[in-house]
This record gives structure tokens, sequence and C-alpha cells, in this order.
């Protein structure tokens, strides 16, 4: 028997399509953010965030890495009962109940805090994975266009007046 003879091949290979762990660290790593500028708030600091861009210089061609701001909104907001924390996925709204996606919290941003990492526990623990995983879903551009309105056999080409 040759050494190739000891193998298996087929002809596909299977692969396992779980987007589960990418959506929940992307998740717990916008939670940490989020720690950080309650952390900010609460020395009185003001929080930027920054991502690590690369820019390409025109004249010599050199690819250069530089840190750039980018948009930030925190998901707490102060209210006549105290503060509130709406937990997002990128820019959507998580629905983690069907009450509601806003969760209240007490009088002070030590509350905000802990509502913040009971989030990274649950996330961790896999208790959000089902809306985490509804939220990420990316629609494609067919289901997002309705069909033209038909009227019998021809297609509709004016506003109908």
């Amino acid at each position: 028997m040759t050494i190739l003879g000891k193998l298996t091949f087929t002809k596909e290979m299977q692969a396992i399509n779980d987007r589960t762990a990418h959506v929940r660290s992307k998740f717990v790593d916008g939670v940490n953010v989020q720690l950080e500028a309650l952390t900010a708030e609460v020395e009185g600091k003001p929080f930027k965030l920054t991502k690590e861009h690369r820019e390409k210089n025109e004249e010599t061609g050199e690819v250069t890495k530089i840190e750039k701001e980018v948009r930030f909104s925190v998901w707490w907001t102060k209210g006549v009962k105290g503060y509130s924390v709406e937990p997002r996925y990128g820019s959507k709204r998580i629905q983690l109940s069907v009450m509601g996606s806003i969760i209240q919290t007490g009088e002070k941003l030590s509350d905000v805090k802990a509502v913040l990492e009971l989030l990274i526990q649950a996330a961790n623990a896999g208790e959000l994975d089902k809306p985490l995983l509804e939220v990420s879903e990316r629609k494609s551009k067919t289901e997002q266009k309705p069909e033209t309105p038909t009227t019998g056999s021809t297609e509709r080409t004016t506003r109908g007046h």
C-alpha cells in the first residue's frame, strides 16, 4: 500500500458555516467599548473611538497606518425613572424580550455598568445567540425591492391618474 493510499479523498468538502462565534464576539467587543465609554464618563474624561486605517501616499505609493476617529454613540440614556440601556449589534437594536429592546436600570451609572457586564455574561453563555443572529442577517437587494404592481397582462408604467 502506498502512502497516499492511507488517506481518504472526497470530491467535495462540506464546510460548517456557523456564524454564531463571530456574531457573539462582535457583540461582546461592542459592549466592551460601551464599558470603556462609561468609565470615561464616570471619570469625567472625553471618550473618542478610533480605528486603525491604511492610507496610501499618492506620490510615493507608500502605505501607512493611521488612527482615525469614528462615529460612536452610547447605548444608555438618562430618563425620568433613571438610566436605560438599549443594546445594539452595529447600528441595529436587539430585541431581547417581547416587552421591547430597552433595559431599565437604576439611578446611577454603576447600574448601567452592571447591566453591560450581565450582557457580556449572557452572550458568552449563548443566551443571546438567537436574537443576535436574527439582527445580524443581511437582506439581499432583491428581497428589499417590492415588485412593480401589474394590471392584467400589461405592466403599469404611469402613476395611474
